[in-house]
């Protein structure tokens, strides 16, 4: 008799999906694949938006693994660009696929329009939803709810879900103290995939160092700082470059912040890129001056990549990087801070090396995608067997 767990039909939500790159986004995008790996029959439901407009409504691909094998199916669920159409027609479109098709079990990224539709269909058709806040603060969830359009009554509905994942302690004391029920919060870490080649250090690097930021263009992820410190960090690596790789609402006022100050032939803005790892084998250190995180996913990716990081001592990153031993941190909005840290960094760049191998291991030991995804089926398994004996 066989003990490998029985496959699960598993939907997982969330309205932007890859090649829409965030963080939440690619999160998402790890488990859904780990899930599939692990034999499980994934769908992800998301919005037909953007730059996934022109990609085929269902995408399949197999995931065999030792024993049986997964599939991960992705439906892109039709929407439009205009604002409050689009939002009625991606949750007419969700509501329908969810009570067409029976799951074993839906897990909602965001506690938005999708998980108030998906508590809704599993209520009544018997099936757990798990609903996963995406961050804290004045950008997470839990302050959209507070602020945004129906967002109370999105709330009052949401807190009808049978569990909730809490990614960090911010995020699960903004569930408590928003009166969600503290018994089905699990504390369960994002994770990220461990490539199997380390980065290695470039032979000329010091010629032109390269540092690199991945993320959106957002107030919180203080890039200003990071630009202001940019001309100090010249003063000493006078070729230095800075790449600020995504999007968002920010991207003017960083380049024109990069053309006052001179820098704007040091600095590039390329967008988002849809190959991070390859993006972080080309940079020379990992930057991230955010002011406001839960857990970052760049940050994860560039630590299991192996890349040198410097990183802003919020508790976000401090739960990831240690000072001295994984990686470096700066105090927030500091720019004369940031510029000194980067060049320490530098300076210093055998010790910087050996923080990197470190921050490798501890992501390989505690955040690979196939330990988180086995924790999540885990959950699942047991909010599926509860609801299954009433």
């Amino acid at each position: 008799m066989s003990d490998t767990p029985p496959p699960l039909k598993l939907a997982l939500i969330s309205r932007r999906y890859p090649p829409l790159i965030g963080g939440a986004e690619r999160v998402l995008g790890y488990l859904a694949e780990a899930l599939a790996r692990e034999g499980d029959d994934v769908s992800v439901l998301t919005s037909a938006v953007g730059e996934a407009a022109g990609l085929p409504a269902r995408e399949a691909v197999d995931h065999p693994r030792s024993k049986g094998g997964g599939r991960l199916t992705i439906h892109r669920l039709e929407t439009s660009r205009l604002r409050f159409v689009g939002t009625w027609l991606y949750m007419r479109n969700l509501r329908r696929w969810l009570e067409a098709n029976p799951v074993d079990l839906a897990y909602v990224s965001m506690l938005k329009h999708d998980a108030h539709v998906a508590v809704d269909v599993g209520r009544r058709r018997g099936f757990p939803v798990v609903l996963r806040p995406e961050g804290a603060g004045e950008t997470g969830d839990l302050a959209w709810q507070a602020r945004g359009n129906f967002g109370a009554r999105i709330a009052r509905r949401c807190k009808q879900a049978d569990a909730f994942v809490a990614i960090s302690k911010a995020v699960r004391g903004e569930l408590v103290a928003a009166g969600y029920d503290e018994a089905r919060i699990h504390d369960l870490p994002n994770g990220v995939p461990i490539p199997a080649r380390p980065w290695q250090r470039r032979g000329s690097w010091q010629e032109a160092p390269h540092a690199l930021f991945v993320g959106r263009l957002a107030p919180e992820k203080g890039l200003d700082s990071l630009i202001r410190a940019w001309p100090s960090v010249r003063e000493t690596f006078p070729a230095a470059r800075l790449t600020l790789a995504g999007e968002g609402p920010e991207r003017p006022g960083l380049e024109r912040l990069a053309r006052e100050l001179g820098q704007q032939a040091a600095i590039a803005l390329p967008g988002a890129t849809d190959d991070v790892e390859a993006a972080l084998r080309g940079a020379d250190l990992f930057v991230l001056p955010s002011t406001e995180e839960g857990m970052s996913i760049a940050l994860m990716e560039a630590m299991a990549v192996g890349l040198p990081v410097v990183a802003s001592a919020i508790p976000g990153n401090r739960r990831l990087i240690a000072d001295f031993k994984h990686g470096r941190l700066a105090p927030p909005r500091d720019p004369d801070a940031l510029a000194r840290t980067i060049v320490e960094q530098w300076s210093t760049f055998d010790r910087a090396f050996h923080m990197s191998r470190a921050a490798r291991g501890r992501v390989e030991q505690q955040f690979s995608i196939r330990a988180v995804a086995r924790t999540h089926r885990q959950l699942f398994q047991e909010l599926i067997a509860r609801k299954r004996s009433g």
